[in-house]
């Protein structure tokens, strides 16, 4: 007999009875004669079995017939969850329901440490831009005095153009600001204090280029609100940072959307954070008249520190510390005047790059924190994020192309109306400019000449980029 053939239903069982269910075992003998039972036929019994209460769902009746003993027995039990049927049956569930257990436990893990992530990118983000002094369109000085006393929106100083500067959906410009402060602290709009550094950052996230155009500071420029031009970095003292934006774009027919600016003061404090970088120092930076060791004593009384403390003594290739870094890069009356004084600001700029991608995760997270404390800015939460945690992370190796304005045979510099100054014909340069940032040349509307600049005929038709970029 079969497993399957040891278990009979009991259709007529009243459901009802199974919580009065005997805990006795039941049996009735009976004689076999001919296949005839004597007693009660199996007809009877089964008649009769209607009676007999019906296990409920967690028990099994069985009917067990002995051959040797010729008696029909009917047992009521709970199943033996040991026995091999059970177990063939059984074991298949338990090994869902622990399978399904721990594919809950993995993926509330996971989910848990998705947010763990996000919380503390979230929280990090908010904690860096904390540091950062995000100037408020608000607050930012919005106007200035021009030469007839009238008081004026610089917004409104912009002259129109019939052509339309070249605009490209994955190429942005920024204005990159240093402040020849004497002073720890900024004034609240920026004003006060001379552009030492004017470099406009030029940032293709198609391409994945980073570059850079420096306008030397004594360059002559033509203001808005103002009839006669003056040298450019005066524009950030007559009306901060928003009056030099608009004219680095009107003299150059380019759009800026943003600036940062950093006071010379602070610009220490993020060169240390990288720990220093390195500069090419000549003997005549070094030991002339003006030179390092003399900028390094008027930075030092900046800080309260004795005024030959840490003075450089080595030429060539050296390491510098902040305050070094600094003294090196004001260095203004040795060589080509302020012409090699941004050539030596892009030197220090490209090693204080190279030094901080240099830096281990932490060193770089570190070095952040510092530095930002240190910067203002107009830039949105949103453009430094997308330009910090995924246009620089993608890039496997950054190199910063440099062109430094005025170009070569397009400027003219010497003492004009009892002072030195440079006097660049703008003109002649805005085609490099386009064709830098670009790659490629749209018509624009003339700016008006500086007086003592040269003509447009004797400036180059052309240059080379290649020559000209360093």
């Amino acid at each position: 007999m079969s497993d399957s053939d040891s278990f009979l239903d009991f259709p007529n069982s009243d459901s009802k009875k199974s919580d009065n269910l005997p805990s006795v075992k039941t049996e009735r003998s009976i004689e076999s004669n001919d296949n005839k039972v004597n007693e009660t036929s199996l007809d009877d019994l089964f008649e009769k079995s209607s009676e007999l209460s019906v296990p409920s769902n967690d028990e099994t009746k069985v009917l067990s017939l002995n051959n040797k003993k010729n008696e029909i027995s009917t047992d009521v039990r709970k199943p033996d969850l040991s026995d091999d049927k059970n177990d063939d049956n059984a074991a298949p569930v338990k090994k869902k329901s622990k399978a399904k257990k721990v594919l809950l436990w993995v993926g509330v893990s996971i989910l848990g440490l998705i947010i763990g992530v996000v919380g503390f990118v979230i929280w990090y983000s908010n904690y860096l831009f904390s540091k950062i002094d995000f100037i408020d369109p608000d607050e930012v000085n919005q106007t200035i005095v021009n030469d007839s006393g009238e008081t004026v929106r610089i917004a409104d100083l912009t002259e129109p153009t019939q052509n339309v500067y070249i605009q490209e959906e994955t190429i942005h410009n920024y204005l990159l600001i240093g402040i020849d402060s004497r002073s720890r602290k900024y004034t609240e709009d920026g004003t006060g204090g001379l552009s030492d550094v004017n470099m406009i950052l030029s940032v293709d996230t198609k391409a994945g280029t980073i570059k850079l155009v420096s306008i030397a500071r004594d360059s002559y420029a033509n203001i808005p609100g103002y009839k006669n031009p003056a040298k450019i970095n005066s524009a950030m003292s007559k009306g901060g940072p928003e009056l030099l934006k608009s004219t680095v774009e009107q003299n150059l027919r380019l759009t800026i959307d943003g600036y940062a600016y950093v006071n010379f003061y602070n610009m220490a404090a993020v060169i240390d954070a990288v720990g220093g970088v390195y500069v090419d120092v000549t003997k005549s930076e070094l030991y002339s008249e003006n030179g390092l060791n003399d900028c390094l004593r008027e930075v030092n009384q900046l800080y309260g520190l004795a005024g030959d403390y840490q003075q450089v003594n080595q030429t060539g290739h050296i390491w510098v510390n902040g305050r070094q870094a600094v003294a090196y890069s004001r260095i203004r009356y040795v060589g080509n005047g302020d012409y090699e004084r941004s050539e030596r600001q892009v030197e220090v700029l490209r090693s204080l790059l190279d030094q901080f991608m240099g830096l281990s995760v932490t060193g770089k997270a570190s070095a952040i924190d510092d530095i930002l404390s240190c910067i203002s800015t107009n830039v949105s939460k949103e453009e430094i994020t997308k330009y910090a945690l995924e246009f620089l992370p993608s890039l496997s190796d950054i190199q910063i192309q440099y062109v430094q304005l005025p170009l070569k045979d397009c400027f003219n510099s010497g003492m004009y109306g009892g002072e030195w100054s440079i006097r660049p014909n703008w003109n002649a340069m805005i085609p490099v400019v386009q064709e830098f940032f670009y790659g490629e040349c749209v018509e624009f509307d003339p700016v008006p000449e500086v007086k003592n600049a040269p003509s447009d005929d004797s400036c180059p038709d052309e240059f080379d980029l290649e020559e000209i970029m360093k």
